[in-house]
């Protein structure tokens, strides 16, 4: 036999066995598919959720493989010098999702059987453009696809939202790859799209739950923001905004526990809602508060605007007696009012006005309508006063660090501590975070603040292993801000001194203010991982309950905010939707922590879900920095 001949033989054998590589892949890459789809469709939970996203993105990394294992030869010549090539197209048809072939001239050399069925009716699209296959709404975006590919061979992603005769609303997730040959050069496109249909309606689903509040129904903080968010000028011409708040609810929690005051805020919810006419908009943001907008009559509307009795009705009803466990009570409510535009332009200057107001009805004796009037303008001057002290204690660093533990329960070991800023007003006391960090946030000093914080933290761990002790993990709160280049240089430099110290920070990002698809802030967030440090995901559930975005994010950590725990043991919707989180993040090897635990009752319901690390009162309040290490190494010593 000659050496070409030999050669010929070797070409084809090895030809044959990538094509049986490629087979075998690409029958793995459907079963996954097929398995995730039987998650989604038999088992209509959040559980089944998490878990068919997990094998979903198996199925997609499978995908990107194809690719991979194709031949790196340009099409024209394999297919005119080895009719074994043809194999490589044959494996499309056992794909049970739509992919595809296409040259240059986006002619499509190839289309599997899942393609033609649900994109082209049928008819098979070889030698045809997307013109001449697919419906109108699809042409642009496989066209501007594909000529991205080939104008920078990087792969193209793209999710659609599709309606199609008798099947509804569909999802599709779509790439398009660049087939390169061996110099490099892309000779076509291979395109694969997914139906992400179950996944989208379970986090739309799990996003809304996230804005209702569990108790009464109506939003909560994040539904209230998106509301004044979402509400155009003309719908708030005439608008009137309530600011509700219980007379000393927290003595009838102290005196009768949490369940009667669980029933006092269902029954006057549901007094709300009988004032309310359809169109009004009711949230609960606070334990014992809650925001009200009343729309009043169309300019063209021929209607009386009666809100003015509605709101005198609405005080009397509110003030009338409650039966908590058998027995009547009676209570006094607090409102504040503002309209518009008398009172401010929008939704969000309404509700702090109302929000002005309220704070003046309880000032006043509590237990009455209160009207916003401009007199209360100088209150800026209060918000002026504070954000003079924050100014102050930062330049003088009349601030200091209280720690709070979070315990393994299974072991009741120490596995990190959160380091805490506390302020000092010029007489001495303590200024908590919840008066001074929006502050912060808004003019933009969160970022020395934590800078400051940043670099306490990271002096006590080196002063701990310079006294030959053994650090626990310590965990500070960053502002998204403070996710920045200037923060990435500071910790290098640490890095270059003491590279042991930031194997024992952890550096905790709030979730709602996570910026959205930004490959910038993501690259931070993986330089801060190449440091050592790890990555908490803080107060998870406040935002958007993002679980499509955690595989995407360097997080090793995700801490459940408190409005996840609050009522789990009396809720079987808040332990699905944890228990979908701890699954997910177990599936993806993220550590999952339950923030502000609080009862026992609280504890035994998340560590009954498999979330054992736990930080909150139920274990340990915050303490001054001195006073908490104490109490860790003393801990420490009655557990050797």
């Amino acid at each position: 036999m000659t050496s070409e001949g030999k050669a010929d033989r070797e070409q084809r054998r090895a030809l044959v066995q990538r094509m049986r590589k490629l087979s075998l892949l690409a029958f793995a890459a459907g079963l996954a598919v097929a398995l995730g789809l039987c998650f989604f469709t038999l088992r209509q939970d959040l559980i089944a959720t998490a878990a068919g996203v997990v094998v979903l993105l198996l199925a997609i990394a499978a995908v990107s493989q194809v690719r991979t294992l194709l031949d790196s030869s340009r099409l024209d010549n394999v297919a005119a010098t080895n009719p074994a090539a043809s194999l490589s197209l044959q494996t499309f048809e056992w794909l049970p999702y739509p992919a595809w072939l296409k040259d240059r001239a986006g002619r499509y050399l190839a289309a599997n059987a899942a393609f033609r069925t649900n994109w082209c009716n049928g008819a098979d699209p070889s030698g045809r453009s997307d013109a001449d296959v697919l419906h109108s709404a699809l042409v642009e975006v496989f066209e501007d696809s594909d000529a991205a590919v080939w104008a920078n061979r990087q792969v193209q992603l793209n999710e659609l939202k599709m309606e199609a005769p008798n099947q509804g609303v569909h999802w599709f997730r779509l790439e398009w790859h660049p087939w390169l040959d061996a110099e490099g050069e892309t000779v076509a496109v291979l395109g694969v799209a997914f139906d992400i249909t179950p996944y989208k309606m379970a986090d739309a689903q799990l996003r809304a739950d996230q804005w209702l509040d569990p108790l009464t129904g109506f939003a909560n903080q994040p539904g209230l923001r998106s509301f004044m968010e979402q509400l155009d000028d003309e719908e708030a011409t005439n608008l009137w905004c309530l600011h509700i708040d219980i007379d000393h609810f927290k003595v009838l929690n102290d005196s009768m526990g949490g369940e009667a005051g669980d029933q006092l805020l269902r029954q006057l919810g549901a007094r709300l809602s009988e004032q309310s006419d359809q169109g009004d908009f009711l949230a609960r943001v606070a334990a014992d508060e809650f925001v009200v907008f009343w729309q009043g009559p169309h300019q063209d509307d021929q209607g009386e605007d009666n809100r003015e009795q509605r709101l005198s009705d609405l005080h009397v009803q509110l003030t009338q007696p409650f039966n908590l466990g058998g027995a009547s009570y009676s209570f006094t409510v607090s409102i504040g009012v503002a309209r518009s535009p008398r009172h401010g332009d929008s939704a969000g200057e309404l509700h702090r006005n109302a929000g002005v107001a309220l704070f003046n009805a309880k000032k006043l004796g509590r237990n009455q309508v209160h009207w916003y009037h401009a007199g209360y303008e100088d209150q800026a001057q209060r918000r002026l006063n504070k954000a003079q002290t924050l100014t102050r204690a930062l330049q003088q660093h009349d601030m200091e660090i209280h720690l709070q533990p979070r315990i393994d329960c299974r072991t009741g070991e120490i596995q990190a501590l959160e380091s805490l800023v506390r302020l000092q007003n010029e007489g001495g006391d303590l200024i908590y975070p919840g008066h001074f960090i929006d502050l912060a946030e808004h003019n933009g000093s969160i970022r020395e603040l934590d800078r400051w914080v940043l670099e306490q933290t990271l002096m006590l761990i080196a002063r701990q292993l310079g006294e030959g002790a053994q650090p626990v993990t310590l965990g500070v709160n960053f502002s998204v801000q403070s996710v920045n280049r200037d923060t990435l240089h500071y910790l290098r430099a640490w890095h270059e001194r003491h590279p042991e110290v930031l194997r024992y920070l952890e550096v905790e990002v709030t979730e709602h203010q996570l910026p959205d698809q930004n490959a910038d802030f993501r690259e931070l967030l993986e330089a801060f991982c190449e440091l050592g440090i790890t990555l908490a995901l803080d107060d998870f559930g406040t935002g958007y309950a993002n679980l499509s975005r955690l595989p995407d994010l360097p997080f090793q950590v995700v801490k459940l905010d408190r409005t996840f725990i609050h009522d789990l043991p009396q809720s079987d919707k808040q332990m699905a939707v944890v228990r979908a989180v701890v699954d997910l993040c177990q599936s993806l090897s993220i550590q999952v922590v339950a923030e502000g635990v609080e009862t026992e009752a609280e504890l035994n319901a998340v560590t009954g879900l498999g979330c054992n690390l736990i930080q909150g009162f139920v274990y340990a309040r915050p303490r001054p920095l001195g006073e908490a290490i104490e109490w860790f190494e003393q801990r420490r010593l009655s557990r050797q």
